[in-house]
């Protein structure tokens, strides 16, 4: 089967089709069931891996006015920066569509019973950095699976079980309440959140403003383009009134794979590009 132009065009708005917060009309699993950004281009498909998403993420982090000390605020910045790794994108044979196109991360369809690998791969990482970054990972996965009923994947509920165990634990050892916790990971989420509309080219044109996330401070951030590729907040939450972020994508211009071996090869050989943005107050 071979995608035709009206074919390759359906299969990206599908995810789409419910509003412009693709978010909400989801099923939160989905964020990290699938894990590369998918979307279509004029010469075939521009592909963002989700560790690229992440360094943008990070990036952002880093210029955002939050009073943290040290031993805080890089664990915090690792864990934005890494919290999605655990595979490699274009190695895994569910990353291709039945019709052997690249699959985008919100795109529906797979197995009900949740593959553990990047999961258990992303913990295993985050537990041998520190135990902060374990912690803010681990809020990571029960916030992309509380959508999951109880009972449907039962070794999913073991792992999640397991991870609230953890949880405690940590709280406890590092001597650190759950309001203090929470606040660091409306952080990671709100990072993570606003880099993902900016990879998914979701922010609206015109200067229209939308929303991106609660920030740590409890308060709702909305963004707008100031101009091409000029980037503004609302209201203005970071160090510096002005700063650069990036981040990198591939343009495949073969619309079919026959296998997750020959998409891995043609990805491995095709040359990085990058989307530069101004952020400016």
């Amino acid at each position: 089967m071979v995608l035709t132009q009206s074919q390759n065009f359906i299969y990206l708005i599908l995810p789409f089709i419910h509003g412009i917060n693709c978010f909400n009309s989801y099923n939160k699993t989905t964020l990290i069931q699938n894990s590369m950004i998918v979307a279509s281009h004029q010469k075939g498909w521009k592909i963002i891996n989700q560790r690229s998403h992440g360094l943008l993420a990070a990036m952002l982090a880093y210029q955002y006015n939050i009073d943290l000390p040290n031993e805080i605020i890089v664990p915090t910045l690792i864990t934005i920066a890494e919290h999605d790794d655990g595979i490699a994108e274009t190695k895994e044979s569910k990353n291709l569509t039945d019709a052997g196109a690249p699959k985008h991360f919100l795109a529906p369809g797979g197995s009900k019973k949740t593959d553990l690998k990047q999961h258990y791969n992303v913990m295993e990482i985050a537990t041998s950095k520190c135990q902060l970054n374990a912690l803010l990972t681990s809020m990571h996965m029960d916030f992309i699976f509380s959508d999951k009923k109880p009972g449907e994947d039962k070794e999913l509920d073991a792992f999640l079980k397991e991870q609230s165990k953890n949880r405690k634990h940590i709280l406890k050892h590092l001597d650190m309440d759950q309001k203090m916790a929470d606040r660091l990971y409306s952080f990671v989420e709100w990072c993570d959140a606003f880099s993902l509309l900016i990879c998914m080219d979701k922010i609206q044109p015109e200067g229209r403003k939308m929303e991106i996330s609660e920030s740590p401070e409890g308060i709702m951030s909305q963004t707008y383009y100031k101009s091409d590729d000029v980037i503004s907040v609302d209201p203005w939450p970071f160090k510096t009134d002005t700063f650069k972020v990036f981040y990198e994508y591939k343009i495949i211009e073969q619309l079919q794979f026959k296998s997750v071996k020959e998409f891995d090869t043609v990805c491995s050989h095709t040359e990085v590009q990058r989307h530069e943005f101004i952020f400016k107050k």
